[in-house]
């Protein structure tokens, strides 16, 4: 997979290494304006260049928001990252390109990294994290190779336990013309997302409408309808269960 040479200002060389230097945050962002895409032209410097260390710490999501750091080290002739963070299936990354700080003892430098993404839905997710070997050359050229170190992570962001809220049964229709039940519920917590499930106590489960409504024909015995109790549970997007509600003892009557 070709990458390219990207030409940057010594003055914007000077910029990051003086940002690097007082500790500052990395450069994050697209190629600049007009600068071409990463991956056009490879130079033979880069069978020299490579990542060989990148770390993942604390990479996990609360309250939406999915965040994490790490650390990467880099051989000698090489002094920076170019770093991707692909979210599940979005076709375009989170990129950031970092400038580390050379070991005189071993002639590598290293650095540390660090991301973050609102918006997070409910459930699993895939990051997956990769870090290519950058150098800038004294000249002001950038260039970034082909080969990554990558790694993927999983996140869960927990949105709790799902629960009924309420359950009410009724006859149906208003005023009553057959002898037809109409129960209600609403679910709330865990992923969103919820399936509900019917039946009488002690029956079967069937699935009934998307926005918690069922339709039950009474039970009858002869000519007569009998009492009963129906039952109703949700089951969220992430395959969690709420407790089951019981209705009170139902009589429909003819």
């Amino acid at each position: 997979m070709p990458r390219k040479t990207i030409h940057v200002p010594v003055a914007a060389l000077l910029s990051g290494l003086m940002l690097s230097a007082c500790g500052g945050v990395p450069e994050e962002g697209v190629a600049p304006a007009g600068a071409e895409a990463v991956g056009t032209r490879e130079s033979a410097m880069c069978s020299l260049m490579s990542v060989t260390n990148l770390t993942v710490e604390g990479l996990d999501s609360y309250d939406h928001v999915a965040a994490g750091a790490g650390a990467w080290q880099v051989s000698p002739n090489t002094n920076s990252v170019y770093m991707e963070f692909w979210y599940d299936n979005e076709t375009t990354p989170n990129t950031q390109r970092i400038t580390g700080t050379w070991d005189p003892a071993t002639g590598k430098t290293n650095g540390r990294w660090s991301y973050s993404r609102g918006n997070v839905s409910c459930g699993s997710h895939t990051v997956v994290i990769k870090a290519f070997p950058r150098n800038i050359s004294s000249n002001g050229n950038e260039e970034i190779c082909s080969t990554p170190w990558t790694i993927t992570r999983s996140v869960y962001q927990d949105c709790g336990t799902p629960q009924l809220n309420w359950m009410y049964c009724s006859r149906y229709p208003t005023p009553p013309t057959s002898p037809t039940v109409r129960c209600d519920t609403s679910a709330s917590g865990g992923a969103g997302g919820y399936t509900y499930w019917w039946r009488t106590n002690g029956g079967s489960w069937v699935q009934g409408q998307s926005h918690g409504s069922n339709f039950f024909n009474c039970p009858t015995s002869g000519y007569y309808t009998v009492a009963t109790q129906y039952q109703v549970k949700a089951v969220d997007s992430a395959g969690r269960e709420t407790a089951i509600l019981t209705s009170p003892t139902f009589y429909c009557g003819q």
